[in-house]
């Protein structure tokens, strides 16, 4: 590990004419490759250093929730008009929820290959389903990470091993997706309180056998005036439950997965000056939801959307609706032996979204560009009428120079004690700066 690092150190060090007439030769010889019909190189990427704050639990005092510098280094090869392939590998040293962490991480690393109308890519990627703002009920084939610490709100998003392909037959393109092999996405299960007589352990990961894979395929309408999708997902769910069993006088809980169908569409069109977007998915899981609490029941989301702009103002604005179908009241029971049987379920609706038979929320996203696009304010959020929970992400970033920016914000949970907000507000709540360097 100390060798990547010292690798990496020499690399960024290399005095800057030096680095100058590597850039130029690149270029000189990119530009002669894409005359030729060759091949074409490109280098990017950022540093940056960041640190979290935020409020001890329980206690009236003040803490370093998270710090940590990151180097992310963005590769592209483009070969003639036969295909390309990218890789992004993130170095990241520093300390998170109270651990010191050392990651060198492969973000995403893939081939494409262009053949007539088809195309396919093969590798570690990240795919991103649904034209809604941040709330997409159809994005089901890469995991996220809601934990992660960063400004950057794509960064919560993790890639998987797939093979995806595309048939263009403009104005309708197809899309084929195969998951062999599952991830998963980051439960905040450390986090939640747990009875004592409650142990967690780590997940138990689907063998890579082919039985255990995901497929999914989607039809995309392409128009001037009108985007639209339908598609279908089958397979494990990126997010797992929270599955419980009896081993001797103790209750042992971990993440588990379960198989799902998902049907899904999408649209996003404009009405005069306004933006108009909307997704729809049905989820129904593969096996009996009413004997598995790690499992949630069938529901429907609905998510209806608009953006306006106003010379440098914009705003999103949107509603998200879930209904849960064959839904039953969760009463807290008398008997003291099965408390530890109702706390998880409870858990496993709160992860779910399911507390409640019909719920209403709001999204919303204004953002003010100023000083010449030198400065922007944002603030994002979202608010559940049914279940009162709140997440404010105020933000402002300041460009320096080029390619160097301050960032600066926080993250505000807030909800009812028996709500996931409410869980983790005094963990996840913070305030934040970040410092970036872009090349």
């Amino acid at each position: 590990m100390k060798r990547i690092w010292i690798i990496l150190i020499t690399i960024l060090s290399v005095p800057a004419f030096t680095q100058s007439l590597f850039e130029d030769a690149v270029a000189d010889a990119s530009s002669q490759d894409m005359m030729d019909g060759g091949t074409h190189y490109e280098l990017n990427g950022f540093m940056r250093g960041i640190f979290y704050g935020g409020k001890i639990p329980d206690e009236a005092k003040a803490e370093l929730k998270s710090a940590y510098g990151e180097a992310a280094l963005k590769f592209r090869v483009r070969k003639k008009q036969f295909g390309d392939g990218f890789a992004e590998i993130r170095f990241r040293r520093g300390t998170e929820f109270g651990l010191s962490v050392e990651d060198v991480v492969l973000r995403e690393a893939y081939v494409n290959a262009y053949v007539g109308c088809f195309d396919f890519r093969i590798g570690h990627q990240i795919v991103v389903w649904g034209r809604a703002d941040g709330f997409n009920p159809t994005n089901n084939i890469t995991p996220q990470n809601m934990l992660v610490r960063s400004p950057d709100e794509d960064d919560m998003r993790e890639g998987n091993f797939l093979i995806r392909s595309n048939v263009n037959l403009t104005p309708i393109r197809l899309e084929f997706v195969w998951v062999p092999v599952y991830a998963a996405s980051v439960l905040p299960i450390h986090i939640i309180p747990m009875p004592l007589d409650i142990e967690v352990e780590e997940m138990e990961m689907p063998s890579a056998d082919l039985e255990n894979s995901g497929f999914a395929v989607k039809a995309n309408l392409e128009l001037a005036s009108l985007d639209g999708s339908v598609s279908y997902f089958h397979g494990f769910g990126p997010m797992p439950g929270v599955h419980g069993e009896i081993q001797g006088i103790n209750i042992i809980a971990r993440p588990e997965p379960y198989r799902i169908h998902v049907l899904g569409a999408d649209f996003s069109t404009t009405a005069g000056s306004v933006g108009l977007r909307g997704e729809f998915a049905y989820r129904e899981p593969e096996d009996d939801y009413t004997l598995y609490p790690h499992i949630p029941n069938p529901d429907v989301q609905v998510v209806l959307g608009l953006d306006k702009t106003w010379g440098d103002f914009n705003l999103i604005l949107q509603y998200i609706g879930r209904f849960v179908r064959d839904f039953t009241e969760l009463e807290e029971p008398e008997s003291p032996l099965d408390q530890m049987a109702y706390e998880l379920e409870h858990k496993n609706r709160m992860i779910a979204s399911q507390l409640y038979e019909l719920s209403h929320a709001t999204s919303f996203r204004p953002s003010w560009t100023l000083l010449h696009e030198i400065m922007t304010i944002e603030l994002s959020g979202l608010y559940n009428f049914t279940t009162e929970e709140l997440l404010l992400r105020p933000k402002l970033s300041y460009d320096i120079a080029d390619a160097l920016s301050l960032t600066v914000g926080g993250d505000v949970y807030h909800g009812p004690d028996e709500t996931l907000f409410g869980v983790v507000d005094e963990t996840l709540s913070s305030v934040y700066m970040e410092l970036r360097a872009s090349f």
